[in-house]
Parts: C-alpha cells; structure tokens; sequence
C-alpha cells in the first residue's frame, strides 16, 4: 500500500510542477496586463483559490512539499516560490516584475531572519511590494545546536564537503597532539561532562526561545519535549522529517487547515535535510539518556551520497582538513 501511495504522489508532484510551471508563466506575462491570455489562463488555473507565496532558505521548499499532499489546502490556495519569482524578473529584464509579482500574494510563508541571498529579493523589500490585505505567516529557521557542542563554522575550503567544522578536531589538528589517540579520547563517553552536556542543550533552547518570539510558527516546544527522546537533528540547520512535518502541521493549522490524515505525507515522502550533517559525540548522547543513538547514524557531510558512521566521519574529516586550504580560522 505504501508503494501505491508513493506511486500516486509522484505522479501528484508532476502534476504540481507543471502546474508550477504555468502559474509562472501566466505571472511572467500578465504583469501589469489584464484582459490578456496569461491573466485568463491564471483566472483559470486559480478557480478561486488563493495565491500563497513562500520566501525562505531549504525548508521552505519541504513545506511546500508536505503541504502539497494535503487535499485541502490544495483546494484552497495555489503555490508560488521565491526563486520563481526572481527568476521571473530576471528573465523579463525589468525590476518592476518583482513587485507586480509579489503584489499578486494572497499569503506570505517565510522563513524568519533568513540571510539575504544574491538569487532572491530582500525580505525588507518583498514586505514592501505584497498587498496589505496579504495575510503573513512567519516561520521559523528552527536552528538548534544542543545536540552539537563542537560546531562551528568551517575552517577549510571544500566545496560542498564538511560544511560545518569540529572545534575539537580543529584544535587537535592545528596542534602537535598525536590525531589517532585524541580521536579515540573524542569517541570516547565520557569525553564531554554531562552537567555541561545539560547546560548547553538548555542553553540552545532558551535561545531558540527568544528568537522565536518574532515567529508565528515556532518549534522549541516540541524540542523541549521530545528532544530527549531521540536525536530530531542531522546538523544544527538541517532538522529530521519529524521536525518539518510537525512544523508543516502547525502551518496548515495557522491557515485554518485540518493536518492530512492517515492519507498525509510521511518521513518517507518529503525531501531528507540529511546533507550537511554533523557527528552527535557518543557521550553527548549518553549525557541526553540516548546512548544507544550514535550507533544509529549515517551522517552525510557534504553534498555526496557519502553515509559515515561516527568513527568514519572523523577519520575522514582529518583527511580532508590535511588536503584542504584553509578559509578561516576556529
């Protein structure tokens, strides 16, 4: 039953994208024109449904993914992506585009303080060009880094590889220290104390707390409460399907939506964040009640189809320090 369910959503994501790919069309040839065949055809292909935007970074597009599946909201609104939309302007060569397209947005999906990015409008300036009567959602980036006290960002340059850096391999390798001995001591349980173990994950919600004061989808409640349980992170900005599927729910909530049922999507039927992955240290998931977890992860550093166990992500972390130039430092 699960193949016939995924056999029919595949065919719903092609019906989807080709439909993307008229709505794009139609707005990159009705901008400021009516009574044109693209304003028909969009008339057409709305049917009363309403326009909903999305504006963010990777998660953006797994919530458009999951909320795809569910029939009701289908019903109700018609998607369109940020990089469509700059896509869009830059094709038709005028700068106007993006506020005549932008303008159309019935709703606003975005993700909260995301960054600016070169390929997309500034956030600042796409609530500038969506109506008043648009309706916004705000969501949240839900990075959370209690799980990975050695985070930071990178300090060699590998395009694609070991994303985000190990302060404790960092120092062992720019150090006299023997690698192969002090690997063993960060494998080890009892490498980091559990008090600090607690402190830090603590300290990680708290401030996932804060920030997601300026959210109207947040995401710490649900970390506070099954956190513990099992680990709900690949990497501190690329969490488990557990986590966007419950933020996916939260978004149909907000929209007034019921969540798909037994019918809904799964782990299984929306996009991996598992690139970019980091290690979880063996004594961090014994300080967390979760020891048993470490054993159980594939971490992916890159964006290969590479799948390390804790042991050969740092012997190959080590390799690929040793053979890179370096962008920065711990």
């Amino acid at each position: 039953m699960n193949i016939v369910r995924r056999g029919v959503y595949k065919l719903l994501r092609i019906r989807e994208f080709l439909k993307d790919r008229a709505v794009y069309w139609c707005l990159l040839h009705d901008a400021g024109r009516k009574y044109s065949l693209s304003h028909f055809v969009l008339w057409l292909l709305r049917r009363g449904r309403k326009l909903v935007y999305f504006y963010g970074e990777c998660h953006i597009n797994i919530y458009r993914e999951a909320l795809g599946h569910n029939a009701e909201f289908r019903k109700r609104y018609l998607m369109v992506g940020a990089r469509d939309t700059e896509y869009l302007a830059a094709k038709h060569g005028d700068r106007l585009l993006r506020r005549e397209s932008w303008s159309k947005a019935d709703v606003l999906i975005y993700n909260f303080g995301v960054p600016e990015r070169p390929d997309v409008p500034a956030l600042s300036s796409v609530l500038e060009w969506i109506p008043e009567t648009c309706f916004q959602i705000s969501v949240t980036n839900a990075v959370f880094k209690g799980y990975m006290p050695q985070h930071t960002e990178r300090v060699f340059a590998n395009e694609g590889y070991f994303v985000w850096g190990d302060k404790n391999l960092n120092h062992i390798l720019s150090s006299e220290e023997d690698p192969e001995e002090e690997l063993s001591h960060l494998a080890g349980e009892d490498f980091y104390d559990p008090d600090y173990v607690d402190r830090y994950f603590s300290k990680s919600l708290r401030h996932l707390k804060l920030y997601e004061k300026g959210c109207d989808i947040g995401i710490a409640d649900y970390i506070e409460e099954h956190g513990k349980e099992r680990i709900l992170y690949y990497s501190v900005t690329h969490p488990e399907q557990e986590i966007m599927l419950e933020i996916s729910r939260r978004l149909a909530l907000k929209l007034g939506i019921a969540p798909a049922g037994n019918g809904g999507p799964d782990a299984a039927d929306i996009m991996e964040l598992h690139s970019h992955g980091e290690v979880v240290y063996p004594s961090v998931c014994k300080a967390l009640g979760l020891p048993g977890e470490c054993k159980k992860r594939a971490i992916n550093p890159g964006n290969y189809n590479a799948l390390y166990t804790f042991s050969e992500y740092m012997r190959e972390y080590v390799r690929a320090y040793r053979e890179s130039a370096f962008v920065g430092s711990e």
